[in-house]
Parts: structure tokens; sequence; C-alpha cells
């Protein structure tokens, strides 16, 4: 709790603009992810502690912004993506149909004479996340095993080292990658009108003012609750698939994901013109907790979904199916 409060403090330090979501708001999406897993997820990562760690690093990638010229060039496109009125990424990606790499991706956009890194490509930040954790959970898996199925005392030693560090590494990764996951659910991350509606067609006559932060920080900060947008968090999770999830499967995820989130600017920009924002209404307030539970439940069943696939996946290399070390046909080295 001390350091829940020390983590606010410092925030308070950092100028609002510096954070999609704001602190409040992706502590909370990583925090609500975590506390609602399902019982099928091993008890470490359902623990209150692992609750604390990932709702720490969910803004874990926005502090790190001011890194320096490199680390910001590379990695600030990854929180957003710029769709447009159609739907589309520059005319040429659409959100059902998102090529399976990055560097598919780059070719695409590179047909409308633009790049990942004009437009944004957070649809390959959280896919290659969730590859990320599902190797990680892969590897537990076969460590948790072999660490009370390795023929010697000294091998089974060193796997329970392995598993207990795996477990570490992979609530590191999955609080790293939640924030990506938590701004695919802000609209003003998922659209050109990123920042005011711009120089675009405009027959609403929606506000050109800068209202990103404003909506993100400050709005959540005042108005937010954990307890009203824990109730928003539904209790069922996607179906587990019966064999490793295709690229084209989980881009399939993603893009739908990411497609709910554009839907949702327009009703921003009308709150906003209305003076619903400014005057805290249950509209606004509503509206705004909707979509902090949209990103709470997408990474939560992201995770599952990491966590149920990672029985299908191989570790090493060579690669050895899983599978084959929990049935006893393959003893991998601790060397």
């Amino acid at each position: 709790m001390k350091r829940f409060f020390l983590v606010l403090a410092l925030a308070a330090l950092v100028p609002a603009s510096a954070f999609a979501w704001g602190e409040r708001g992706h502590m909370m999406i990583s925090r609500l992810a975590v506390e609602t897993l399902p019982d099928s997820v091993p008890a470490w990562l359902r623990s209150p502690s692992a609750a604390d760690e990932i709702s720490y690093l969910g803004p874990e990638e926005d502090r790190l912004r001011g890194s320096g010229t490199s680390y910001d060039a590379d990695w600030a496109p990854g929180h957003f993506l710029d769709v447009g009125d159609d739907g589309t990424v520059a005319g040429v990606v659409h959100l059902d149909a998102l090529p399976k790499s990055m560097g598919a991706y780059a070719d695409a956009l590179a047909k409308a004479g633009t790049t990942p890194y004009r437009v944004g490509f957070i649809p390959y930040t959280i896919l290659d996340g969730f590859e990320r954790v599902r190797m990680d959970l892969a590897y537990w898996r076969v460590y948790d095993y072999l660490a009370t199925h390795a023929q010697t005392p000294e091998k089974r030693a060193q796997f329970a080292y392995d598993r207990d560090l795996r477990q570490t590494l992979t609530v590191r990764d999955i609080g790293d990658w939640s924030h990506f996951v938590g701004d695919g659910s802000q609209p003003l991350h998922i659209s050109i009108h990123y920042n005011g509606w711009g120089d675009y067609p405009n027959p609403n006559n929606y506000t050109t003012k800068h209202i990103h932060s404003y909506f993100e920080s400050q709005f959540v900060n005042q108005y937010a609750k954990i307890d009203d947008v824990r109730a928003l968090v539904s209790a069922d999770t996607m179906a587990p698939p019966d064999h490793l999830l295709s690229q084209e499967e989980l881009a399939a995820i993603v893009g739908e994901y990411l497609a709910g989130t554009a839907k949702a600017v327009p009703e921003l920009y009308q709150l906003y013109g209305s003076g619903d924002f400014e005057r805290g209404t249950p509209k606004a307030v509503r509206f705004t907790d909707e979509q902090l539970a949209r990103g709470a439940v997408m990474l939560r069943d992201l995770i599952v979904l990491a966590w149920e696939n990672s029985l299908e996946q191989s570790v090493g290399y060579p690669g050895v199916p899983v599978k084959d070390v929990l049935a006893g046909k393959v003893v991998p080295s601790s060397d």
C-alpha cells in the first residue's frame, strides 16, 4: 500500500500529457485484469503480489518516455494507431485483416507512402507481448513439471530455480505488455483525431481543442473509480482453442479489439461537445469506465489465452513440444 501511494505521488510530479490513460487508468486496467483471472490460471499469477507488481508496471512504458532519442523514436509509435473515419489505416490496412507481422504491415503502408512510425503500430506491440508471455508460460509449465520429475535432487533443484525465476520474468513481461493492451482501449489512441478533430471533414463541428490529456488523465483522475470499473468487467473469458493459435487468428482478435475502440471516438467527441465531460455527468463517467473495463477484459482474456495456448507451444531449440515434456516423453537438460 505504501508503494502504491508512492507511485501516485511520483505521478503527480510528471506532466499529465506524458501518459496514456494516465498513471491511474493504466494501474486500474492492469490490476483488474489480474484480480479477475479465473482459477484455471496458476495461483502465483493470481496472487495479490502479482496484482501489485503488474499494476505498478502498467504505466511503465510511459515512465520510460524521454529515455533518449533512439528509444523514444522506436517505441512511441507502438502506443497508438491512426485509424481513419473509413476504419482503415492510411486507406490500405483494415483492422479486420491486419497483416500478420510488422514487416508485412510496413510493406502494406509503403504502398500508401507512409510507415508504421508515422501512423503507429500498436497491433504489433500487443501481438509481440502476447507471444512473449505465451512462451514465458510454456517454459514455466516445463520447469514446474521437471522441478518434481527430474531424475536427481540436483536437477530438480535447478529446475525449481528456473521455474521461480521464470515466474518473476513473466510478471515483468505481463506488466510491461499490459501498458500497450491498455492503450488499445483509449479511443484517442486509435484514431486520426487523437487530440482534437484536426484538419479533416467535420460536419458535426467536433472540437479542435487538444483534449487528449484532459480526457485520459484529468477526467480519469477526478471521476473514474476502480470499483465502478470492476463492476463492468465481465466474468466470461474467451474459449481456449485446442491448437497453437495462428498469426492470423491472433491478429483477428487484436483487430476486433482495436476496431471496437475506434468506434467509440465519435461518442467521445459528442460527450465533450455537449459539456458532459466538463460537468462530470453520469453519462461521461460511464463512457470512460466502459473503455477502462474493455482494456481490463482484453488484458485478462489475453493472459488466459496465453496460459491455455502455452500448452500447445514448443520450447528450446530445436523445439520440444510442451505436451511431450509433461507426458514424460522428453526430459530436457538443465544445462
